[in-house]
């Protein structure tokens, strides 16, 4: 009895821990796989992601950006940037610290992961060990444009922006101090702990007192509310001081009297303040609306900079000047500014800015175009941007902005600069025509700088590039 009773048990104890073995087993094929497999230390999976080979990203010519190329001393592709002037727009891939830029962006459609699924190919890739390919991106960029950016804001910091026009096309930007974004690993702690935030995207990211820049939508506004441009204006060149700072002229001019039009051609903001107290808070607000300011426009997956501005802010008589000589709470991005100056040429229309334009599925001979429809956003009356343009053209022609100047160029811009405590900015928001009723637009800040005349010299050289690269060096 005893030995039937122990062999009692030892049966039941086998049949458990058959049990649990066949439970195990069966987790480990149904659901089992799939926990593994997305585990980030599982081997496989890193190297599944170190093996796959990044679609090719190209300018709007042709040429080429971003490629991933293998060698004989490497086991996996690496990341190679032929021209690290491109950084602050396409950006890196990293296995180690990830992806920026456009290779964020748009890094579902590098990576593969976009195209029609193959369950046959997957299968035969995953038996012959062949890593997965990406598709190739073609971008509006032009490597002129982005090379005279590159080189014109080397040493200084701040950012820079070219857009066509009406497209929107982003044809230049530029963030300096930038990043070479072949040498990403071995410099990659050094660059984090640079003053100069390297890594930092001015042109979609910064925010900065517009200073005079917001002149052009004041001015706007007292064309629509009939305020003379040829009176004389006493004491014009004056400096206002507002918030412990003393905001003077885009140059250094003796006290004259000017005209409203000078006076806009020469960035000096008494005459815009007592304008601003002409017109009062609510048309002050209504022309700020009108430009959208505080309501800043993106690149698609970019990362860009929510800001501060009249759509959060009520303007009263108590913050009315400071308001209206951009040293209020309202900051704007380059980006933004570009978008003014595209809307201003382009007789009142706001373009969409955008970036990617075609892609390009591996293996594949020709290039497909990205759908989408881009409406315009309305900013002034095609009169009002008429006569805003002209007005630009006479700062360029006589005004602070007179660096911007290119010969057989029709060019316009505002020169001015602005103030943030202890630290100044210089901006240029300009555009130059082109035919058919094209155009370009810039805009232009440069950090700690009290040269409007270097940032409307490097607008000038951003706008001339762009001309030369939309018309073929006509």
């Amino acid at each position: 009895m005893p030995a039937t009773r122990a062999l009692s048990h030892l049966a039941a104890g086998l049949l458990i821990a058959f049990t649990l073995v066949a439970l195990s087993a069966l987790y480990w094929a149904v659901v089992g796989p799939n926990t593994i497999l997305r585990r980030s230390d599982n081997p496989r999976l890193v190297e599944a992601e170190a093996s796959i080979v990044r679609g090719q990203i190209v300018d709007r010519s042709g040429v080429l950006l971003a490629v991933s190329e293998r060698d004989a001393n490497r086991r996996f592709p690496r990341r190679v940037y032929p021209h690290p002037e491109t950084s602050p727009v396409t950006g890196y891939a990293s296995q180690r610290y990830g992806v920026g830029g456009a290779e964020a962006a748009y890094n579902a459609i590098l990576r593969g992961d976009t195209l029609p699924k193959d369950i046959w190919g997957e299968l035969t890739n995953t038996l012959l060990h062949q890593p997965q390919h990406g598709s190739d991106i073609r971008l509006t960029l032009d490597m002129g444009v982005q090379e005279t950016l590159a080189g014109a804001l080397a040493g200084q910091a701040g950012a820079a922006v070219v857009l066509a026009v009406p497209s929107g096309a982003v044809l230049g930007l530029a963030s300096a101090p930038t990043f070479d974004a072949n040498t990403l690993d071995a410099d990659w702690e050094r660059l984090r702990a640079d003053p100069g935030r390297p890594f930092f995207n001015r042109a979609l990211q910064g925010s900065y007192q517009p200073g005079g820049a917001v002149q052009t939508p004041l001015l706007a506004a007292g064309l629509l509310d009939g305020q003379p441009l040829e009176t004389e204006i006493a004491g014009a060149t004056m400096p206002v001081n507002t918030a412990g700072a003393a905001l003077t002229c885009a140059l250094r001019l003796p006290e004259l009297a000017l005209t409203l039009r000078e006076a806009y051609g020469f960035a000096c903001p008494e005459p815009f303040r007592q304008l601003a107290l002409d017109l009062g808070p609510r048309s002050v607000q209504a022309a700020f609306d009108m430009f959208h300011f505080g309501q800043p426009p993106s690149l698609a997956g970019f990362e860009f900079q929510a800001v501060s501005g009249t759509d959060t802010l009520e303007i009263t008589d108590d913050n009315l000047e400071e308001m209206a000589l951009g040293q209020g709470d309202m900051v704007v991005t380059p980006l933004e500014m570009a978008v003014m100056a595209a809307a201003i040429v382009n007789d009142g229309n706001a373009p969409q800015p955008y970036l990617l334009v075609e892609t390009r599925a591996p293996g594949a001979a020709h290039w497909e175009p990205v759908q989408q429809v881009r409406p315009t956003t309305p900013y002034a009356t095609a009169a009002t941007a008429r006569q805003l343009q002209d007005l630009m053209r006479s700062a360029v022609a006589r005004g602070a902005a007179i660096n911007a100047a290119r010969p057989g160029l029709d060019i316009g811009g505002h020169a001015a600069l602005a103030f943030s405590g202890e630290s100044t900015q210089a901006w240029f928001v300009g555009f130059a025509t082109l035919p058919g009723l094209r155009g370009v637009a810039v805009a232009v800040v440069l950090e700690n700088s009290r040269d409007p005349g270097l940032a409307a010299d490097i607008g000038g050289q951003a706008l001339a590039a762009a001309h030369r690269a939309l018309t073929g060096g006509e």
